[in-house]
């Protein structure tokens, strides 16, 4: 608003000097004398500059055609020629407006003109003059003809002036009402300034969350906006605080889902390695009716073995597994009781496992998470798998690390669904290659890691795990 006051005072002012007395007289005076340089070139261009100046006016007509060509466009000018030698000559009035006939100079005004034309010819140039009262002025100028001796033409214009005092006071006027629009601006900078000093100040302490949000200031137009940002910020922490719980509740949901999975590996393990001590000691006892010392010593290291499994399940720190849990395991008879419980467990009839290690291998590592993972991704590829086919297990390795692939005749994923492979933990898993997060995460825990790979025919889970001994 301040900005507009200011243009209007400006527009005021300009407008107020434009429209002045001065003003006028000299927007006139420049109007007359252009128009009577314009008839001195037009009549110079009918007389050429090489005939030598006429004494007398032969063709007057030819001169008033003029002079009323001029006056025409100029409304309120009046124009004519004055002839030193017959002290009037011409007249001309085209824009008169009144009602009696107008064919000659006023004669208040032939004073004036025959003393103009007469120093325009002794200075052989365009002369101007003005009599101005308080609120008209009487605009007159002359120029020589120099194609004839003794000529000039003049023109002559009667303008109303805008008294003094009227455009004193009104400047003023338009001066005040700047100078109130400059206050205003003024003002409102500094409030502006203010405002948003105020502003970044309470903002600075609205984004340190440990403080609480200011709820005064100086300001009364931000007063609201800080009531509402502390109600927003208490339903914030009220919400973070619900978020929190949740997480952690949810986080004890996933451990526990983790922990049961990791259980039914654990089970699995145990039955197998029960029902193994379970055959031995039959096998002993339908052979002999006693027992040595020896025998006794290979069943106590079965059933040390078991307790081992046991307490390893329960000292298991999934993220950082310990040397503790760590065992040997001989990889064939260790894979063909996996493939055995699975065939039995999991496969349908039309589905074969097969479990191949060319040499003898054996692993020294955590043999729960390992088994979980195997686990996990052998009951995938039965799941996902085709309905009818064989599911190889294969196992190689070297003086670093053991590899074991689970290979299936799952025709492949594909580039989206492998990018999105091993990323989500699904309790159950609706599709091939999803809920495989936690099967990597355990072996990435022992050091090693899961891959996938497939040729458009067969898809194969590649677990690389290190710490072997043959």
């Amino acid at each position: 608003m301040a900005m507009i006051f200011i243009a209007i005072a400006v527009s005021g002012f300009v407008f107020t000097l434009w429209q002045s007395a001065q003003q006028t007289v000299s927007q006139q005076t420049a109007l007359l004398s252009k128009n009577c340089e314009q008839l001195q070139t037009d009549i110079q261009q009918l007389f050429p500059r090489n005939e030598q100046k006429q004494v007398r006016v032969g063709n007057p007509d030819l001169l008033q055609q003029q002079i009323n060509r001029v006056t025409a466009n100029l409304p309120g000018v009046e124009g004519g020629f004055w002839h030193i030698h017959t002290n009037f000559f011409g007249y001309a009035f085209p824009t008169y407006l009144g009602s009696d006939i107008k064919t000659d100079v006023p004669n208040a005004e032939k004073t004036l003109l025959s003393s103009l034309s007469q120093r325009a010819l002794e200075q052989d140039q365009l002369v101007e003059a003005v009599q101005r009262n308080a609120d008209s002025a009487l605009i007159a100028v002359a120029c020589p003809i120099t194609t004839h001796e003794g000529l000039s033409a003049w023109l002559m214009q009667r303008a109303s002036l805008v008294p003094v005092h009227n455009t004193i006071t009104t400047g003023v006027l338009f001066v005040l009402l700047g100078v109130l629009a400059i206050i205003m601006l003024a003002q409102t900078i500094k409030f502006e300034r203010r405002w948003y000093l105020e502003r970044d100040r309470l903002v600075k302490q609205g984004e340190d969350e440990s403080k609480p949000v200011p709820v005064t200031s100086d300001i009364n137009e931000i007063q609201p906006l800080l009531m509402l940002l502390y109600q927003a910020r208490q339903k914030n922490i009220n919400l973070e605080r619900t978020i929190t719980a949740l997480e952690a509740k949810l986080s004890r949901n996933q451990e526990l889902s983790h922990i049961a999975r990791l259980s039914s590996s654990l089970a699995r393990e145990l039955v197998l390695r029960v029902e193994q001590w379970k055959l031995s000691v039959q096998q002993l006892l339908s052979e002999k009716q006693s027992i040595d010392n020896d025998q006794l010593d290979v069943l106590l290291e079965d059933l040390q073995r078991i307790e081992n499994l046991v307490v390893g399940f329960e000292n298991l720190d999934t993220r950082n597994p310990g040397r503790d849990g760590n065992e040997t395991l001989t990889l064939q008879p260790w894979l063909e009781q996996i493939i055995t419980f699975h065939q039995q467990r999991t496969a349908n009839d039309g589905q074969t496992l097969t479990a191949i290690c060319p040499e003898p291998l054996t692993l020294t590592s955590n043999s729960l998470l390992v088994r979980f993972a195997l686990d996990t991704l052998i009951a995938h590829a039965l799941n996902f798998g085709p309905n009818k086919g064989e599911v190889l297990i294969k196992a190689s390795g070297d003086e670093h690390e053991v590899v074991i692939e689970v290979i299936d005749e799952f025709e492949g994923l594909s580039s989206q669904d492998e990018r999105r492979l091993f990323r989500q933990d699904d309790v159950l898993p609706q599709h091939y290659g999803n809920g495989l997060k936690l099967a990597r995460d355990a072996v990435q825990a022992i050091g090693g890691d899961v891959s996938y790979q497939s040729d458009g025919a067969n898809s194969r889970f590649i677990m690389q795990i290190p710490m072997t001994s043959e």
